[in-house]
């Protein structure tokens, strides 16, 4: 008993001394720059390649790159980190030119302006297996007017989303999506309309927003991986449909000091 009792006190008062400094950890929820993407709601195409785009996303990433973040962290896919790393490599040296995903305009072009040598890949990619019987149970159950609904408030959000962007900077876009209540919009089509879905007899709706969940939760578990207590300042770059749920989990973790983007880009 003694013994457990004394590792107990080691492993407590190590994790407590470890825990001195929190890390400060900006939350950036952005629209995907490329057209199509794998999400079933997306925005229209816009030209980011072109002059007026171009000098937004400087204008963004010289206010980002004022935070001296030491990692920035984009979503691609946790095993894709050494090509990234060539890729990245490459446009540090001029020879690859960036794409139009915001992982690179903002991610590769904001860790060139803080001086950082690499990038993190924190995504991982979990299907999402059960929205295949959503119909099917939904039909079953009287329910098709929750996913109906659901399409309905999603094209909505979209279509508000760009319309922001037609009239607005890219930085006026990131302020305007990543608002708690612009957060909680994206996070209700989930709660509200897909967990409703089988309540009571499979459960269809309950499980696919848990597919959801995990992919959040796998990200969350790279993202804590990847932090090294010498990072005082970290910045993510996701879909905005990700942040809700990731700023709760880091925000339940007080190794972290989450940073509201507002205070940021003001």
């Amino acid at each position: 008993m003694k013994i457990i009792t004394l590792i107990f006190a080691l492993a407590f008062g190590f994790t407590a001394s470890a825990q001195t400094q929190k890390t400060k950890i900006l939350l950036i929820g952005t629209i995907h720059f490329e057209t199509p993407h794998t999400d079933e709601f997306e925005l229209k195409v816009d030209d980011f390649f072109s002059a007026k785009r171009q000098s937004e996303l400087e204008d963004l990433t010289n206010i980002l790159s004022q935070t001296k973040a030491t990692k920035v962290m984009i979503e691609r896919p946790f095993e894709n980190q050494s090509s990234n790393d060539s890729l990245y490599n490459s446009y540090l040296t001029d020879h690859y030119k960036i794409t139009v995903s915001e992982r690179e305009q903002i991610g590769f072009r904001l860790a060139k302006k803080l001086n950082l040598n690499h990038i993190n890949c924190i995504d991982k990619f979990y299907g999402m297996t059960h929205s295949s019987s959503m119909a099917a149970t939904a039909k079953e159950n009287n329910q098709l007017d929750l996913l109906k609904d659901l399409g309905t408030q999603a094209n909505v959000m979209l279509n508000d989303y760009n319309d922001k962007l037609k009239k607005g900077t890219i930085t006026e876009v990131l302020k305007y999506i990543n608002k708690p209540e612009q957060l909680n919009r994206n996070l209700s089509l989930y709660l509200k309309f897909m967990a409703k879905v089988g309540a009571g007899k499979n459960y269809v709706g309950a499980e696919a927003v848990s597919d959801w969940y995990l992919r959040n939760l796998a990200i969350y578990s790279n993202i804590i991986n990847q932090v090294e207590p010498s990072d005082k300042y970290v910045i993510l770059i996701l879909g905005q449909g990700h942040i809700p749920i990731l700023k709760h989990f880091l925000e339940s973790n007080d190794n972290f000091d989450v940073v509201e983007l507002k205070s940021v880009l003001k």
